[in-house]
């Protein structure tokens, strides 16, 4: 499965092919537990990263975060569906994620989730500044 993400092009900024390049990249790296320098690139200095209930402001937070997320989870995989433009520099996304727990490895769980996103744009570089996802956290938690 790919990471391929849809948008109106009528409604799209000029910003729309390197976001969507960004995205498709950034939940590959998502999706790759080792891959947490990677992660933590994809963001600012400065950024900030809400999941849930946890937050994470400054890429040493974010790392922190990332590791934690990894807890649980045996692995994972994104599969985003849609993009919706706010601006040249801020979206909305939906889509779907498969886990495997480490609890349980015989089983998958999907679960639907959004988010929203604010970038930081420098020509063709693409960083987020802002990155809020909405999910049941219970679902990579184990708990579920």
């Amino acid at each position: 499965m790919s990471y391929e993400i849809t948008t109106n092009p009528s409604v799209s900024p000029s910003t729309t092919s390197p976001i969507l390049s960004f995205l498709s990249t950034f939940y590959q790296t998502s999706d790759t537990e080792s891959a947490h320098d990677k992660y933590v690139s994809s963001f600012t200095d400065d950024a900030t990263l809400i999941m849930g209930s946890k937050k994470a402001v400054g890429r040493d937070e974010i790392r922190t975060l990332r590791h934690g997320l990894w807890t649980h989870v045996a692995s994972r995989k994104h599969s985003p569906t849609k993009v919706f433009f706010g601006g040249e520099d801020e979206v909305m996304l939906y889509g779907t994620v498969r886990y495997v727990l480490r609890a349980d490895a015989e089983n998958e769980v999907e679960v639907p989730w959004a988010g929203r996103v604010a970038f930081a744009i420098d020509g063709e570089e693409v960083r987020m500044r802002f990155y809020q996802v909405y999910l049941d956290p219970s679902a990579q938690s184990g708990k579920k």
